[in-house]
């Protein structure tokens, strides 16, 4: 349930995601997954029970660099992601980060529901970007400013049916429900309300680090 506080933390750079649908949408220049088994209420908070999933990214670099990837695919799929790194001072002193990704595409399953709202269903359409500061005031000292904004507009999920119960299928012809052949290949679904997800997230974090 994307509404209920999970039991195994999700954190991206250290920040903790208190709902488990603030963690869907695609990361860009992640440096490595760690999967902690809980509990771990200790260092990361009460909400880590069976354990912790924490996304590293990659911090700037004080070398210029960058990354993209295009991918075009059926159904209308279009993904494109892009990453650049510099230095923002000649001194190695601040440093730079910026992600951006996009994914689309078309809903590959066809709602044939004669009441129904929406046409296709399980389509794509996320966007997420990502700006980094790294500041290095000395050589023991290291700030770093993260600022994130993510948004997600989709129509999903559904699936054909694989079997009916026969009670079940006489309750949904008695309510005045479409029912279609149990084909779980069929690509046709019979949906009269909305499946939409939408989720938009935002964040601002800031992280101090100094060796004593």
């Amino acid at each position: 349930n994307p509404g209920l506080e999970p039991s195994v933390g999700v954190f991206i750079d250290g920040v903790y995601r208190p709902r488990a649908g603030a963690a869907i949408n695609d990361l860009l220049s992640i440096e490595r997954v760690e999967v902690i088994r809980g509990p771990q209420s200790t260092l990361f908070g009460r909400n880590t029970p069976a354990g912790v999933v924490s996304f590293i990214t990659k911090e700037p670099e004080f070398e210029f660099g960058g990354d993209a990837e295009l991918t075009v695919g059926n159904y209308g799929q279009f993904v494109a992601k892009g990453t650049i790194t510099g230095p923002l001072t000649d001194t190695e002193t601040l440093a730079f980060r910026l992600d951006a990704t996009t994914h689309t595409n078309d809903g590959y399953l066809e709602n044939v529901s004669p009441v129904g709202q929406i046409d296709q269903v399980n389509n794509r359409d996320r966007q997420n970007f990502r700006a980094q500061l790294m500041w290095l005031p000395t050589d023991r000292t290291e700030v770093r400013l993260i600022g994130d904004y993510g948004t997600i507009d989709e129509n999903c999920c559904a699936a054909p049916f694989g079997y009916y119960d026969p009670i079940d299928q006489g309750a949904i012809l008695a309510l005045g429900g479409t029912a279609l052949p149990a084909d779980p290949f069929d690509e046709r679904i019979a949906v009269n309300g909305l499946v939409n997800t939408q989720l938009d997230t935002s964040g601002v974090s800031l992280q101090v680090d100094h060796e004593f």
